[in-house]
């Protein structure tokens, strides 16, 4: 397998745009149509995003591979659900945005749910390449891919095999590196988001994966950090909260030399919720904005969960039923209108 690897002029140019120039953000939405949630209809689609912008959703490995054939040449299947979606979001002029994610009953797996079980072994990293490859060659108007979901999370990505922190890491980074090495064989330039982080403690995250873990990809423009900053708390610039230790961890990252852009597949849910409990009549968008994004030049783009109304987390989708939600008013007037 080939590994690709940036001239050093290349390299040098990178890191100082990014961190000499700002870069223009690209936002949008996330959605959960994967996991059963309505599909967003093009008239919903046109009141949340910009031509270019993103949509995402996960794409579940068990469904687009329901046979775990694809190592050995087999088609991926899309669910109806999913082709909606990536079709009404390429008619409104967006750019769907895919993590891969979730897991393969099929392939031997506990489980297909993304939180019980990880693709660690050769195998499993052959056909979740496979699949990642026939995802990024059967998505019309994909913008990236992202590989895992949430792995420094909660549930640590699912990862149940033996060993520390240290081996989850180690599995992770394989995972990544064959990935990236074969979809870099059918498209050499889609973005491949990789990291799959959770909070705004990521400094020790991702400096370790590149120098201590082994994944490739550091300072490559398309290779993306993929983050989840869901930040809550009262913002003070005197009160050192997720608000005023994100800018601090991300600092850290930079001065070791990791010049990655970011893209934060989801943001907002329920800190923004929490927030908005503690601030009334506050703009969440806004303030995220304001404090989180515009310091930092590297930001190439923002999906907010979710879209719609969800029944089982709620209070966070943009849009119900009887049309945009407080916070949808707000982020409307901060990134549509």
């Amino acid at each position: 397998m080939r590994r690709f690897i940036l001239p050093a002029w290349v390299t040098l140019i990178w890191v100082l745009c990014v961190t000499s120039s700002a870069w223009s953000q690209t936002h949008g939405v996330a959605v959960q149509a994967s996991q059963g949630q309505n599909v967003p209809s093009r008239a919903q689609l046109r009141q949340l995003i910009l031509p270019g912008d993103f949509v995402r959703d996960m794409a579940p490995w068990a469904k687009f591979d329901p046979n775990c054939d694809l190592a050995r040449g087999g088609g991926i299947v899309i669910p109806a659900a999913m082709q909606t979606l990536y079709d009404n979001v390429t008619a409104v002029g967006g750019k769907n945005f895919v993590t891969l994610g979730f897991n393969n009953a099929a392939c031997g797996q506990a489980s297909n749910f993304g939180w019980v079980d990880f693709p660690d072994t050769p195998a499993l990293r052959a056909e979740f390449a496979a699949y990642a490859v026939q995802v990024v060659q059967s998505v019309p108007n994909l913008a990236g891919i992202s590989i895992w979901n949430e792995l420094n999370g909660t549930f640590n990505g699912g990862y149940v095999g033996p060993g520390s922190a240290a081996a989850k890491v180690t599995a992770y980074c394989l995972l990544v590196n064959q990935v990236i090495t074969e979809v870099r064989q059918v498209n050499p330039d889609i973005p491949i988001a990789i990291g799959a982080s959770v909070g705004w403690n990521i400094d020790g995250w991702f400096i370790k994966l590149f120098g201590r873990y082994g994944c490739m990809g550091k300072n490559d423009p398309t290779i993306w950090l993929d983050v989840h900053p869901y930040i809550s708390g009262v913002y003070s610039p005197d009160v050192s909260n997720g608000w005023i230790k994100w800018g601090k961890k991300l600092a850290n990252i930079r001065e070791h030399g990791v010049n990655n852009r970011l893209i934060a597949t989801e943001w907002g849910g329920p800190a923004a919720n929490k927030w908005m409990q503690q601030t009334p009549g506050g703009n969440y968008p806004q303030t995220f904005q304001d404090v989180i994004v515009a310091p930092d030049p590297s930001w190439v783009g923002l999906m907010w969960f979710e879209a719609l109304y969800d029944t089982s987390i709620v209070n966070m989708g943009l849009l119900d039923a009887s049309g945009l939600t407080r916070v949808g008013r707000d982020y409307v007037g901060v990134f549509v209108h």
